[in-house]
């Protein structure tokens, strides 16, 4: 065996040979003499060197100096997993083979501490591949033992995926350093340098690999990148929050992009158009659009375009000069346009605006400049124009009762508003906004229950925001209790419509009860629209009819309409 039965009896020192179960194959006579044995019989180290860690040494692979009484034993393993050596030296000539050896280790010593020093890990491969030495890095960042890595082909480890690729086989092949990126069985990944070394007649002897784990650095730099684009996108959010105006309230994704639109195009001077139903809040979302905008701090000008009467709109939106007309202000008036002047201009209601003004409105969205009722000289203003409608302007074009330009010069930039019934997920923030809103101006703190804000949510709200503003606004003036639950609402939110009529009986005062229907018609209209012609249509009765009744019936229209 390794011919040591030939030379074994000549050395000054003792041998023996076990495996990795710990059996003796061979011991030579010097070892005999020191732990007094004999050759009889088939013996285990456990026996006769109680203690010993020769087995560990052979599974580990490694290389260990211990004492037994006054000898120095070096363990050795020969095969790594299956046979080990150790070596019995007394004192005086273990000390003697130090003195004579100590370059030798020191030179592994420095070459165990350059492997190991750092964490990364480090392969030595013969010039066919073959490793010979790892730093103790291996398992952690391979997930291999070193001793099952000691010994395989780097390229056969590649084949069956231990890593990929092979630097040890590129250097081979190439004879050239190389720096790579590498992937593990396990998913690591490595930044490897491998280094050829040469022989002096220039043949390869070794491969040197040094690996980086960069796994933990990637992860990182993903996390980064990842945390950035996330705190971009709250500074963003931040900066809107920033801007926004206190009453646009809402969650649906629907007004989201109707208020991410109007971020948009605030900084711009372009005109835009709102488009929506009665009460959807309209007016909010104009309001909001200049507070976005760098005309914040200048006038916001509203004209009601429905509120003011076709003989006199032209002067109350161009002013007019003194003693234009009798009447009038006796040194004249600024118009609205002026009064907007820096600010922004917001037409509500434009599909009312009578014929003859239209044509000198396109003027001034065109030129930026009018002339004042009884002037010759032309005024220039500095606008931005927001225009608001639940009209069909389109068909009032095809009808003639819209102007065709002024149309398409205010059409720019168009948003359309959808109604409450569109975004209902909207209801819970809009009410528990205005609960908060009334019960602070009336100081009467009120809280709401949820089977209100759920009833609240199925109901047909076709007034849209402004009908369930002013019923939450009643609801915080009218309910004794702190605490407002499902019958506190009013008759009429659980009659359908075709029962919200008087009921006959007996002694009914008929002429009281029609007044009184009479009444709630008008008031249901009037919470329902922003004006009173707008009132007058839907009842099918002139404006003037809607006036007198309002007078009769003391109807405070002012309550009844917040968001004109």
């Amino acid at each position: 065996m390794f011919d040591l039965y030939a030379i074994g009896n000549k050395v000054p020192f003792g041998i023996i040979v076990v495996d990795i179960t710990g059996e003796i194959h061979y011991q030579n006579l010097n070892c005999l003499n020191i732990l007094d044995t004999d050759q009889s019989g088939k013996k285990f180290i456990q026996e006769i060197l109680p203690g010993n860690i020769i087995i560990k040494v052979i599974k580990d692979g490694q290389f260990v100096i211990s004492t037994h009484n006054e000898t120095v034993l070096l363990n050795i393993s020969i095969i790594t997993g299956k046979l080990g050596m150790i070596l019995f030296f007394p004192n005086d000539i273990y000390s003697e083979l130090i003195s004579k050896s100590s370059k030798v280790i020191d030179l592994k010593q420095e070459l165990e501490a350059i492997m190991n020093l750092n964490g990364e890990l480090v392969t030595i491969t013969d010039a066919d591949g073959i490793v010979l030495r790892v730093s103790n890095a291996c398992e952690q960042i391979l997930g291999v033992k070193e001793h099952d890595f000691i010994g395989k082909s780097a390229p056969l480890m590649e084949k069956n995926g231990v890593i990929k690729p092979s630097s040890t086989k590129y250097v081979i092949e190439n004879k050239r350093k190389i720096t790579m990126n590498q992937v593990t069985k396990s998913g690591r990944r490595l930044i490897v340098h491998a280094h050829p070394i040469f022989k002096e007649d220039g043949s390869l002897h070794k491969v040197i690999n040094i690996s980086k784990d960069v796994t933990e650095i990637e992860n990182l730099q993903k996390q980064l990148e990842e945390t950035k684009s996330v705190l971009d996108y709250y500074q963003q959010e931040l900066r809107i929050l920033k801007k926004k105006d206190q009453e646009m309230i809402y969650k649906s994704k629907a007004m989201e992009r109707v208020y991410e639109l109007a971020c948009r195009v605030a900084d711009v001077d372009a005109t835009i158009f709102i488009h929506g139903e009665t009460g959807v809040g309209k007016e909010v979302l104009a309001r909001t659009v200049h507070n976005l905008s760098i005309r914040k701090n200048a006038p916001f000008v509203k004209i009601n375009c429905a509120a003011i009467p076709d003989s006199i709109i032209e002067s109350e939106l161009f002013g007019y000069a003194k003693g234009t007309f009798t009447g009038a202000n006796k040194d004249g008036k600024k118009g609205l346009a002026l009064a907007a002047h820096k600010g922004t201009l917001f037409l509500d209601e434009i599909g009312e605006l009578p014929l003859q003004v239209q044509a000198k409105l396109l003027q001034l969205l065109q030129e930026k400049r009018f002339t004042p009722l009884g002037e010759t000289k032309l005024v220039e203003v500095d606008v931005r124009f927001i225009a608001a409608t639940n009209r069909n302007l389109e068909e009032m074009v095809r009808d003639g009762t819209f102007r065709e330009d002024l149309y398409y010069r205010l059409f720019v930039v168009p948003i359309t508003i959808p109604p409450l019934s569109q975004r209902k997920e909207d209801i819970p923030f809009l009410v528990s906004h205005f609960l908060e809103s009334y019960s602070q101006k009336y100081k009467q703190y009120k809280t709401i229950d949820k089977e209100v804000i759920e009833f609240f949510m199925d109901y047909e709200w076709k007034g849209n925001v402004r009908e369930l503003q002013n019923t939450v606004e009643r609801l915080v003036l009218t309910v004794p209790a702190q605490h407002i639950k499902l019958y506190h609402l009013p008759e009429k939110f659980f009659l359908p419509p075709s029962r919200q009529a008087i009921e006959v009986g007996e002694n009914v005062d008929f002429k009281k009860e029609v007044e009184q229907f009479e009444k709630q018609l008008i008031i249901r209209a009037l919470e329902t629209s922003s004006t009173m012609r707008e009132a007058s249509k839907k009842l099918g009765v002139d404006a003037s009819t809607i006036s007198r009744k309002v007078q009769k019936y003391k109807i405070n229209v002012a309550k009844l309409q917040f968001l004109m």
